[in-house]
C-alpha cells in the first residue's frame, strides 16, 4: 500500500463515520416531526406554483370585497387583475377599478380609473419600506366632495392627510379628469390633470404636471414642473416650480422640497398678483381684505399644518405692503397670524376694504357692495397693521394703526387708530357675523383735531379746536346698509375758536352788515364762542337734537335731519344777532339734498311775509316800511361753559376741552 493510498484509508474512515452520526441524528428526529416538516415544505412549494400560475382575475371578487370593507364603501374591480410576484420588482395591473362614495353620499364615484399600473421593490419592502418604481394611471375620473361639516369623501378610518406619499421613480397620468365640490368653501373645480416626464434641454424641467379647466366659474390653470424623478436622491432636497393662475390671480413658486415626496415640507419663495386680495380666497381658504390690484412675494415655507409667508413686500394699489403671516391649518379653520405694515398707504386703496371695489363709481356716499361675511365665519385671525405715512386728497390723516382680530365669526378691529396732522381718531369697528344678518358697532372719538386742517381753501372761513365722538350700532351686510339702520348717538363740540365776521353776518342773514363787509373784501374774525351739534340715530336716521352756533356777532340754532337710507340732509339754520341790525331778514337759512352735492337755500315764505308787513305799514305810513326789517330782539351769548359740559355726558360724550374765556 502506498503512503498515498495508506492516506486515503487513514482519511475513509472518520467520513463514513461522520455520515453515519448524521444518519443517526436525522433518525433521533421525531417521525411526526419529519412529516411535518416536509407537509410544510410541500404546501409551500404548492402555494408558490399556485400563485404563479394563478389565474388572478377569479380572485378580483374577493379582493374587491376585502377592500371595501377596510375602506366603508364599494370596491369594484370591473377589468382584468393581474399580479406578477416572482420578480425582484414586482408589479399589479388593474384595469376598470371603481371606488363609490360612503354611505352619506350620493351621486358620481369617487373614482374610476380604466388602468391602474403599480411596480414596487421587493427588498425595501421586506424592511417595511415602500419605493415605487413606476406608477401609471391611465384615463382617471376623480371625484372629490367636502360637506359643509368639513367631512369629505376621500377621509379614511386610517388618518392619512396624503402629504407623505411613497417615493415614486416614474409618474404617468393620462387624460385625468378631476371634480372638486367644496361645500364648506363654496367652491368647485372642474378640469383635466396629465403628467409627462421627458429628458429635454432642460433636466430640471424633466417633470411637468398640467393641470386646466374652471374654478368658481373662473378660467384655471396649473403648471408643475420639477427634475427627473428617477434620479431623486431621497437625501437631497428636490426643486420644483409652479404656476398657478385663477382668473387673474396668479401664483408663482420656485422652491424645493426639503425631503421628496414628503409634501408637508417645503420652502419656496412665491410671488402672487391680481385684481384683488380677497379673490385668494378660491386657492388659500383665506379671508382676505378687498384690496386694489396688487403684487407681492416673500419666503414660502411650510411645516405640516403650518404655512408661513416671510420677509415679503409689494405694492397694492398705490401703497407699499411689507411684513411676515403665518396659517395654521391645524384646527377646523385656517388661523392667521402676523404684522404687516406699510411706508405710505393711499387712502384711496383702503375703499375696497369696506366694499367699494370700484373707487370712480358714485352711486352714493357710503359703499353698497356686499361683504363676504360667509368667508368670515371660516377664518379665525390676529394681525396688526401699521401705516407710517398716509396720503389723502379729503383728511389731513397721517398715519394709521389697527389691530385686527377675527374669531368665531366676529371682526373686531381694535384699537383702530388714525392721526391726523393735528389730533386723533380712535376707537374701535366690531363685526358680528354669528347671526343671519351681521351687526356691525362703532364707537370712535375725534380728540385735538382743528377745523382748519378739513377745509381745503386756503382762505380759512374757521378755525379753532374741533371734537367729536360717535356710537352707533347698525346691521346689515354692506357698510350701506349697516348705516340704513343704525342707532346711536353723534355728538361734535368746538369749546372755542373763530369765523369770518362776514360768514357770521350773513347767517344771521344781517344784509347791510354781511354785504358790506363781502364788498370791502373785510377778512377780519369773529370770535366763534362755542359750537355744540349732537344728534340722535334711529333706523339711519340722525335727528338733530341739539345745534347751537355761538358766534360774537349772531348767535345760531338749528333743527333737522340726516338720513342714512337715501344719503340726504335737510337742516335749518336760524341766526339772531346780538347787536341792533337796522337790516335784517327774518330768515331760516336750509341745507338740503343729497350729502354729496346739498343745495344752501333760504325759506322764501317768511321773507315774503316780512314783505308783506312791510308793504302794509308802506301804505299806512311810507317812512315804517322800513320797521319789519329792523331786529330790536337782540339775543344774548349762550351759555357755552354748560352746553359743553352737558355734550360731554351725552350718549356720545366728548372730552371736554379747557377754555380760555366764556
Amino acid at each position: 500500500m502506498t503512503e498515498t493510498q495508506r492516506a486515503k484509508g487513514l482519511q475513509r474512515p472518520p467520513a463514513k463515520a461522520g455520515a453515519r452520526n448524521a444518519k443517526a441524528r436525522l433518525l433521533s428526529v421525531p417521525v411526526w416531526v419529519r412529516w411535518t416538516g416536509g407537509v410544510f415544505g410541500a404546501v409551500l412549494v404548492a402555494i408558490f406554483l399556485a400563485l404563479y400560475f394563478l389565474d388572478w382575475n377569479a380572485l378580483r371578487g374577493p379582493i374587491a370585497r376585502y377592500a371595501s370593507h377596510r375602506l366603508g364603501r364599494e370596491v369594484r374591480i370591473d377589468g382584468n387583475l393581474h399580479v406578477k410576484l416572482f420578480s425582484w420588482q414586482p408589479r399589479i395591473d388593474v384595469e376598470g377599478l371603481w371606488i363609490g362614495n360612503p354611505k352619506w353620499l350620493s351621486g358620481p364615484p369617487a373614482a374610476d380609473v380604466k388602468h391602474l399600473a403599480v411596480e414596487l421593490r421587493l427588498l425595501p419592502l421586506l424592511r417595511g419600506r415602500w419605493i415605487l418604481p413606476l406608477v401609471e394611471i391611465d384615463h382617471p375620473s376623480i371625484d372629490v366632495v367636502r360637506e359643509s361639516d368639513g367631512w369629505t369623501n376621500w377621509q379614511f378610518s386610517n388618518g392619512s392627510n396624503g402629504t407623505n406619499i411613497p417615493p415614486m421613480r416614474h409618474f404617468v397620468l393620462n387624460d385625468g379628469h378631476l371634480t372638486i365640490d367644496d361645500r364648506e368653501r363654496n367652491l368647485t373645480f372642474a378640469g383635466t390633470v396629465s403628467t409627462q416626464e421627458t429628458g429635454g434641454a432642460n433636466p430640471s424641467h424633466a417633470f411637468q404636471l398640467l393641470g386646466h379647466g374652471t374654478l368658481n366659474g373662473k378660467d384655471f390653470s396649473a403648471d408643475v414642473r420639477g427634475g427627473p424623478l428617477i434620479h431623486v436622491d431621497e437625501s437631497r432636497p428636490y426643486r420644483f416650480t409652479a404656476d398657478v393662475e385663477e382668473g387673474a390671480t396668479r401664483a408663482v413658486v420656485d422652491g424645493a422640497i426639503s425631503k421628496p415626496f414628503h409634501l408637508g415640507e417645503y420652502s419656496a419663495t412665491a410671488t402672487v398678483s391680481g385684481r384683488n386680495l380677497a379673490d385668494l380666497y378660491d386657492l388659500t381658504g383665506l379671508a382676505l381684505p378687498g384690496t386694489p390690484a396688487y403684487r407681492i412675494s416673500g419666503a414660502l415655507t411650510r411645516d405640516g399644518a403650518l404655512y408661513r409667508f416671510s420677509n415679503f413686500s409689494g405694492i397694492v394699489g398705490s401703497s407699499d405692503l411689507r411684513g411676515s403671516l403665518s396659517v395654521d391649518t391645524s384646527g377646523k379653520f385656517p388661523f392667521l397670524k402676523g404684522k404687516v405694515s406699510s411706508r405710505t398707504l393711499d387712502f384711496a386703496d383702503l375703499g375696497p376694504v369696506v366694499g367699494n371695489t370700484d373707487r370712480s363709481a358714485v352711486s352714493g356716499l357710503l359703499p353698497d357692495t356686499p361683504l363676504r361675511i360667509d368667508r368670515l365665519r371660516r377664518t379665525n385671525a390676529e394681525v396688526d397693521y401699521k401705516a407710517d405715512a398716509i396720503r389723502s386728497r379729503d383728511f389731513p390723516l397721517r398715519g394709521l394703526a389697527t389691530h385686527i382680530s377675527l374669531e368665531n365669526s366676529v371682526l373686531l378691529l381694535k384699537p383702530l387708530a388714525f392721526d391726523f396732522s393735528r389730533g386723533k381718531l380712535a376707537g374701535f369697528v366690531r363685526l358680528d357675523a354669528r347671526r343671519p344678518v351681521t351687526v356691525t358697532s362703532l364707537d370712535a372719538r375725534l380728540t385735538g383735531a382743528r377745523i382748519e386742517q378739513f377745509i381745503q381753501n386756503r382762505d380759512k372761513p374757521a378755525y379753532g379746536l374741533l371734537e367729536a365722538r360717535a356710537v352707533l350700532s347698525g346691521s346689515g351686510n354692506s357698510v350701506r346698509t349697516a348705516a340704513a339702520t343704525a342707532d346711536g348717538a353723534l355728538t361734535v363740540v368746538v369749546p372755542e375758536g373763530g369765523v369770518r365776521r362776514s360768514l357770521a353776518e350773513w347767517l344771521g342773514v344781517n344784509v347791510l352788515n354781511g354785504l358790506g363787509l363781502s364788498l370791502t373784501g373785510d377778512t377780519s374774525d369773529a370770535a366763534l364762542r362755542c359750537a355744540v351739534v349732537h344728534f340722535g340715530a334711529r333706523n339711519g336716521v340722525l335727528t338733530a337734537r341739539q345745534m347751537v352756533f355761538d358766534t360774537e356777532p349772531v348767535l345760531i340754532t338749528g333743527q333737522g335731519s340726516i338720513d342714512m337710507r337715501n344719503d340726504t340732509l335737510d337742516l335749518t339754520v336760524q341766526g339772531k344777532p346780538k347787536h341792533f341790525q337796522f337790516l335784517h331778514l327774518n330768515v331760516p337759512v336750509t341745507v338740503h339734498g343729497p350729502l354729496t352735492h346739498p343745495t344752501i337755500g333760504v325759506k322764501a315764505g317768511q321773507v315774503v311775509a316780512q314783505a308783506g308787513i312791510a308793504a302794509v305799514l308802506g301804505f299806512l305810513f311810507p317812512p315804517a316800511a322800513i320797521l319789519p326789517f329792523v331786529d330790536p330782539d337782540l339775543a344774548k351769548n349762550a351759555n357755552c361753559t354748560g352746553l359743553v359740559s352737558e355734550a360731554a355726558v351725552q350718549s356720545a360724550p366728548v372730552k371736554t376741552a379747557r377754555r380760555k374765556r366764556s
